[in-house]
């Protein structure tokens, strides 16, 4: 049980699994005996299902990201419906597990596909730290930011299908360790700001 006043962090990696760069990820992860969550496509889901296998058997939560990753603003609400149910469903297929997280494509979302997301049973998790690791493409100055700007209680946006963003997990993760934040998932995240006083 993690308290309010521990110094949490929840890491959250977006658009795989892909074999190389995720994998990389879990080792690094378990390494610094450490969890994330991950928002996997289901496109990608459907090739690499070990991977996606192995996210879950190692402690680690894992969310809808979408199919095919499309802008649900500009998105006809029956095509976001099946991109969340296709998604959703195979990943309960595969994991036997109840899939209780979504991040919308870009972070963008309309009052009605939050109505969606709801009418699914999906909880709808986007970041207050954004890395742009997906622009930067530079490790050292990826994990520098990281380690510079992070506060405890953040839930941080990143990418698991870059390779620079891989090299700078390898760089910030053993730090963050080490300055003593504990790198938890959405759940235990969320658990304790439900329950602070636990």
């Amino acid at each position: 049980m993690f308290q309010r006043q521990e110094r949490m962090i929840a890491l959250t990696f977006d658009d795989g699994p892909l074999p190389g760069p995720t994998n990389e990820i879990l080792d690094i992860l378990s390494e610094n005996q450490s969890r994330a969550t991950f928002f996997v496509l289901g496109n990608n889901v459907t090739k690499h299902r070990d991977v996606t296998r192995r996210i879950v058997r190692e402690g680690h939560d894992i969310g809808v990201h979408s199919f095919s990753h499309p802008n649900f603003q500009e998105t006809e609400i029956y095509e976001v419906y099946r991109e969340l149910i296709d998604s959703t469903l195979l990943l309960e297929d595969l994991l036997g597990i109840l899939v209780k997280y979504v991040r919308p494509p870009y972070g963008f979302s309309t009052a009605e596909t939050q109505f969606l997301f709801d009418q699914i049973g999906l909880q709808s998790i986007l970041w207050t730290y954004d890395t742009l690791d997906w622009e930067i493409l530079n490790a050292e100055q990826i994990a520098s930011n990281l380690l510079e700007n992070i506060q405890a209680g953040d839930i941080v946006l990143l990418h698991d299908i870059h390779p620079t963003t891989i090299q700078a997990m390898r760089i910030a993760i053993p730090k963050l360790v080490d300055q003593g934040y504990k790198l938890v998932t959405i759940s235990e995240w969320l658990e304790v700001q439900e329950n602070p006083f636990k």
